[in-house]
């Protein structure tokens, strides 16, 4: 791997008011002392996670994903979740709406043909809202919270001692 790679994602972005709003929401749900919240600028949810990927392919996807149409659609954040293994508290919708399944779908394939390695799971739809905690957080409530989804977008990841900058390098309408 050279230095020309780049860590990419395909995410959903939520708004700046988003972001500080739901960050305030993992603020009051989670105890000081148990875990790591997720900054606010970065708050989103991964459509596909691509790894390490050279300009040339870069392009190629790109080209790809230009031919994708897909609707917009509502996100409903319903449900608090917690994994042990690697340990974070997440929020997504009790089901993943059609809509984001087969967008999801498309990028996959479009990764493929380009020759990168996907995961094969069934998707999750899921908001990290914190890491490392230290305890399950037990069962947590709010309000449904209702997210307009207008487009995606490719983002670099680049990892610092301090955690993850993401930079977003190119964003998709849908509808």
């Amino acid at each position: 791997m050279t230095a020309e790679h780049e860590r990419l994602f395909f995410a959903l972005w939520p708004t700046a008011q988003q972001q500080h709003g739901w960050a305030a929401l993992a603020q009051q749900l989670l105890p000081s002392g148990n875990g790591r919240r997720v900054p606010p600028q970065n708050l989103h949810l991964t459509l596909l996670y691509l790894g390490q990927v050279d300009p040339e392919t870069r392009r190629a996807l790109a080209a790809k994903v230009d031919a994708i149409h897909a609707p917009a659609f509502e996100l409903r954040l319903a449900r608090f979740g917690h994994w042990r293994r690697p340990q974070v508290l997440w929020w997504g919708p009790h089901e993943t709406p059609p809509a984001l399944q087969q967008l999801v779908e498309a990028l996959r394939r479009a990764a493929r043909a380009c020759g990168l390695e996907v995961d094969t799971r069934p998707y999750q739809a899921h908001l990290t809202l914190a890491r490392k905690l230290k305890r399950n957080p037990g069962r947590l409530q709010a309000e449904v919270q209702v997210w307009p989804v207008k487009a995606f977008v490719l983002v670099r990841s680049t990892l610092l001692p301090d955690g993850a900058r993401y930079e977003i390098l190119r964003r998709w309408r849908l509808g």
